[in-house]
Parts: structure tokens; C-alpha cells; sequence
């Protein structure tokens, strides 16, 4: 009788609020009923956001108990570390496989949480409860994050389910995939008015800011719904079509009981970042990997069109310039998708990545993946509709004390920024940038494109000396040039932020060292050395466009000093009004190039490259 009349209140839903409409490129469009309200939560910009995972006591808690004061002192050591790291938003996951981190009346007890699935801690303690009001006390927003089909994790979980686990209490709406685990069918319209039931739990109960999902939806695979797709496939010949179509309904549900019951509370959904690849559908990107329309049926570019999120958090989990999925083009192209809508991208970024990454010239490795996270915030704050970022995961980003560092700075410099960011011109992008006009331009254009950044103080470092090695980077970067390093020079061992991008310099050209055996990276680059490395590339890619009659002793009166193998770069690069002298018209060839003449000075050869 139960499982009839929740069908019942489905069906009425979905005619009242849903109607699915075919579009021009085959895919569903959803009109939904009424205004979305926004809510206080969801102006909050921007977002540094962190997930907390519970599957496997993850991030929480430190070990599976029963103790109510364990499980408290935990949760206080988890907000000690969202707090110290400058977050000011906590993903927490509530609901894992179908159970709870909070009292509920649908669902059981983790156990995840005391290690009985149905077990409740002692002295009534509730997690979310108390995780929601400590947050609040120290500014940190609290979204509750459930997976909305996983009934269990692992096969052998079927065998310790509690006795109000929903496979248990609702058979029929649950089904055993080819993995071995169990989901609810999202097939099922009772299935996806349980899932709804269990978030307005949550948000009638709580005062939580905000509820996500993560991006389980169907799983991979043969899932075995065709009983349900005969019974329930309407008017639907694809069964694909069908699927998504449950999906989204699911999303418009929650959306909408949401918004009718609370307003205020932010409803994100964190899909796995392709929507789709160019080659299988033209709206897709210039990517080349597993894709959620296909492979979980879920429509999130749709969900973005149709105002059905608040947020869409894509989890662009990996480095820009990655051939599969490059962050940089994943990223624009959900920016381009959120354009136009009240839907926000808030970036989801993968720093799991760096402490778990052992290969050195992987772009996650230490200091890469520090310089990596840094390039991948200068190319998000360039997005239209950013609303901001999250990291996967807590546990991960407290790995190591110099990760924990980097993302403290991270957060620290996005938490200064104005509201009205990215167009920032209430504020500098770098703090000493005003003292340096003529070199503004070039650091923004720069760092927008993510060749250089700044310092831990939040200053570019205009005035300091650029080593060799961080020249050499940002021409690499400029570029865009890779290429397996096979050898290195001498004095860069695998461990270091730069063996990479020196080994692709050494590989493609761009500099021969010194002696041809090293390189001297921490020394400070002279300017006519820049002019040297710079010359190579350009006449390596056959752009040298110069006057060779240039006569730096016309120019310059100390153009004797300039060494006999970077006389005709110099001249070069003066003739093409790449670089120019001083005031005093000297070009002091062994002079030591500052941070920001190297930036005004690679913005003029980027153009070159454009």
C-alpha cells in the first residue's frame, strides 16, 4: 500500500511539474513549474569548498565507534581542519549507501559511523547536528552530501544489512547490479520519491546550508532494468533516453521540494566532469573520456539549461594541458554551459592528486602539483558564472604540512577577493601590482592564462629576480610545449618543481645549459640571457621577424658589454620591440631580470604566438 501511494504522489508530480520535451540534438529538455527562489547561501562568493567522506571513514570519523564523546571529539578535530585550511564551505557526507550520519526515520545508521549498519551512537549523539551548529559558529556553511541510489558499497555489505535498510523495507524498488552491489532503480518512481523523502528529512530537520549529490547515478554497466523499462518506458523506444529521464526527474524533484519548503537551501549536484565528448555528440568537449551522458545517464548539461541546480560542481579532477581531459578546456566549457543561467559552476579540483602521485614528472608531483593547483585558481577566476571551487578531499589536503600550506594560500587570496569577482577592478589581482603600472597589464594577461603566479604573501613579486628555472617554466607554459623527458641536465634531479618543464626546454631547444651539462636553476637569469632563450624559441617555431641591419652600438651605449652569443638575440629582440633599455638608455645586458620584466616581456612573445 505504501510503495502504491508513493507512486501515486510521483506520478502527479511529475504531470504537475515535468514535461519532457524532445530537442533538436536528441536530448530531453525540462520545463520547470514556477520561479526558483535564491537564497542567502547561494550569494556567498566565493566558495572554498572541501568534501569530507564518510564511505570507509575517509575523512570521518578517525575510526568506526559507538562512543559519542569519539565520535564528537572527531567531528571538532574536522572542523579544527576545515577551519585552519581557510575553507568556508564543508561537503559532508551524510548519506553513503543508503544510510545516515543523522537520526532519521527512513534510513538506518551508517555503518560507516559505529561499524553496525543500524546502530546508533551513544548519549544520542548526532553528527550532522553537531557537525551543522559548531560549523555555523565559526562561518563555515554546511552542505549535507548524499549519494542517492548506493544501497551498498560492496557485495558483502548485502549480508549485514540492517533491519530498516530500504532493500530490506522496499524489495521491490531495489535491484543487484553485475558488480554484486545493490541500488535503488532509479527506474522506479517509488524509488526516486524515497530518495526526495529522505532529502526533505534532512531539510525539514536541519539547519543545513545547503543539499549535494555526488556523481553515482546509474552504474556502469548492464544494470538489469529491462522489467522496469517494459513497464515504465511510456512513450520511450531508447533506453537511454529513458534513464536519463529518471535521472532528471529525480533532480527536478528535489529541486523543486526543496525550493518549496526552504528556499534558502542551496541544491548542488557534483557530476564526474564530461558531460559528453565532441566526437559522440557536437555540444560535447574537445575531450576524450568516460562521459556521464552515456555512462551514469545523467543529463547534467541539461539540468544547467533548465535551472534544475542551484550549483553544478564538476569534478575536473585532472591537470591542464592532460590530452584525455585537459582542466583548462573542461572548464570553459562548463562556463560556457552555466552562461546565460542562474545555474553557478563551483569547480570541483582534485588534490587527492598530489600526495597520492608517485611518478616525478607527473604534473601532481610535490611542487608540481602545488604549481598546478595555483594555475588551475588564475584560470577559474577568468570564468564567467565561477562561483568557486571544492576540494576532494579533507584527508587528502592534510596529507602533507606543505600541501596543507599551499591551499591555506589558495584560500586565503580568494577569501580577500571582492564579491564582484572576477571583474575585479575594485581590488588588484596581486597586492604590490599598483606600484608597478607599467607592468599590469602583462602580470593580469599573464596570470589569466596561467603561465605565471603569484607569491605565498598574495604580491606578484614584482621587484624580485627571476631564477633561471622559473623563466624557463613560464616559457614552457607559454608554449604549451610537451614532451617526454628522456634526460635532464646534471644539477635538476626528478624531485624538483622543474625537472619537467627544463627537460621539455633541454628536449625542444630551448636551452642548451651551461656547458651543456648544466643548467643552474636557482641562479638569477640576466636579461640578456632572456633575450637568448627567447630568440631560440622564435626561430625554432620560424618566427623571427627582425631587421638585421639592427646596430646596438646605435642603440646602446654599453652595447660592448653584451656577450658575442647574445649580440643578435639582443638585437633582435629590441628590432621586434620584444625588449627596450632603461631610462638612462643603457640595455645593461648583465643586468638581473625582475619578475615583472620578465612578465612584460613574455606577454609581447606571447602575442607572437597568438
Amino acid at each position: 500500500m505504501k510503495i502504491k501511494f508513493l507512486c501515486l504522489l510521483t506520478a502527479l508530480f511529475c504531470i504537475i511539474n515535468l514535461l519532457p520535451i524532445r530537442t533538436g540534438d536528441g536530448s530531453l529538455s525540462v520545463s520547470v513549474k514556477g520561479p526558483v527562489s535564491v537564497s542567502a547561501a547561494y550569494q556567498q562568493e566565493p566558495v572554498r569548498g572541501v568534501w569530507a567522506a564518510t564511505v570507509y571513514a575517509l575523512d570521518y570519523p578517525s575510526r568506526y565507534t559507538t562512543s559519542g564523546a569519539l565520535l564528537k571529539q572527531d567531528a571538532d578535530n574536522l572542523l579544527n581542519n576545515v577551519q585552519s585550511l581557510g575553507y568556508n564551505t564543508l561537503f559532508f557526507q551524510v548519506r553513503p549507501a543508503s544510510d545516515a550520519f543523522y537520526q532519521s526515520n527512513i534510513y538506518p545508521w551508517s555503518k560507516y559511523l559505529t561499524g553496525t549498519q543500524g546502530q546508533a551512537p551513544d548519549s544520542g549523539f548526532d553528527p550532522l547536528r553537531y557537525i551543522t551548529e559548531e560549523a555555523h559558529k565559526r562561518g563555515i556553511a554546511v552542505h549535507a552530501w548524499i549519494n542517492p541510489y548506493r544501497v551498498t558499497a560492496a557485495a558483502a555489505d548485502s549480508n549485514t544489512l540492517a533491519w530498516n535498510s530500504v532493500a530490506k523495507q522496499y524489495p521491490d524498488l531495489v535491484v543487484q547490479h553485475t558488480d554484486g552491489k545493490l541500488y535503488l532503480n532509479p527506474g522506479e518512481p517509488a524509488a526516486n520519491q524515497l530518495v526526495v523523502d529522505g532529502v526533505m528529512e534532512i531539510v525539514r530537520n536541519y539547519n543545513i546550508d545547503g543539499i549535494h549529490l555526488d556523481d553515482y547515478f546509474y552504474p556502469k554497466g548492464n544494470f538489469p532494468d529491462g522489467a522496469t523499462f517494459s513497464k515504465y518506458r511510456d512513450t520511450y523506444n531508447d533506453i537511454g533516453d529513458w534513464r536519463r529521464n529518471n535521472v532528471t526527474t529525480l533532480i527536478a524533484m528535489i529541486d523543486s521540494s526543496i525550493k518549496a519548503e526552504k528556499p534558502d537551501v542551496v541544491f548542488s549536484v557534483s557530476p564526474a566532469g564530461i558531460w559528453a565528448n565532441k566526437a559522440s555528440n557536437s555540444f560535447g568537449s574537445n575531450t576524450n573520456g568516460s562521459q556521464t551522458f552515456c555512462d551514469s545517464f545523467a543529463d547534467t548539461r541539461l539540468w544547467v539549461q533548465a535551472g534544475i541546480v542551484d550549483w553544478i560542481m564538476p569534478q575536473l579532477y585532472w591537470n591542464i594541458g592532460y590530452s584525455i581531459a585537459d582542466f583548462e578546456i573542461l572548464a570553459k566549457w562548463w562556463a560556457d554551459v552555466a552562461a546565460g543561467t542562474d545555474v553557478k559552476l563551483c569547480v570541483g579540483q582534485g588534490v587527492y592528486r598530489i600526495p597520492e602521485e608517485t611518478k616525478p614528472t607527473s604534473a601532481w608531483y610535490g611542487s608540481n602539483g602545488h604549481n598546478e593547483l595555483r594555475n588551475q585558481d588564475a584560470l577559474l577566476k577568468t570564468l564567467s558564472n565561477y562561483n568557486g571551487y571544492a576540494h576532494y578531499r579533507l584527508g587528502s589536503a592534510m596529507q602533507s604540512a606543505e600541501l596543507s600550506d599551499v591551499i591555506r594560500d589558495i584560500n586565503a587570496q580568494n577569501a580577500n577577493l571582492p564579491q564582484t569577482w572576477p571583474n575585479q577592478q575594485e581590488a588588484p589581482l596581486f597586492s604590490d601590482l599598483p606600484q608597478y603600472p607599467w607592468a599590469q597589464d602583462a602580470i593580469v594577461s599573464l596570470n589569466q592564462k596561467g603561465i605565471i603566479n603569484g607569491m605565498a604573501d598574495g604580491s606578484f613579486g614584482c621587484s624580485r629576480k627571476i631564477t633561471r628555472a622559473d623563466f624557463t617554466i613560464m616559457l614552457v607554459r607559454m608554449l604549451g610545449a610537451d614532451t617526454k623527458v628522456i634526460s635532464n641536465f646534471e644539477d635538476i634531479s626528478p624531485d624538483k618543481y622543474y625537472y619537467h618543464e627544463i627537460g621539455v626546454a633541454k628536449a625542444i631547444g630551448i636551452t642548451t645549459g651551461r656547458d651543456g651539462k648544466v643548467f643552474d636553476p636557482t641562479a638569477n637569469i640576466s636579461r640578456e640571457d632572456m633575450a637568448t632563450m627567447v630568440y631560440r624559441i622564435l626561430n625554432n617555431y620560424g618566427k623571427l621577424n627582425y631587421d638585421e641591419s639592427y646596430n646596438l652600438s646605435d642603440k646602446f651605449p654599453d652595447a660592448s658589454s653584451i656577450t658575442d652569443y647574445a649580440r643578435t638575440p639582443v638585437a633582435a629582440m629590441c628590432s621586434m620591440s620584444l625588449l627596450s633599455g632603461y631610462e638612462t638608455g643603457e640595455f645593461l645586458p648583465k643586468g638581473l631580470a625582475t619578475r615583472a620584466e620578465a612578465a612584460v616581456f613574455l606577454n609581447r612573445v606571447s602575442h607572437i604566438f597568438e
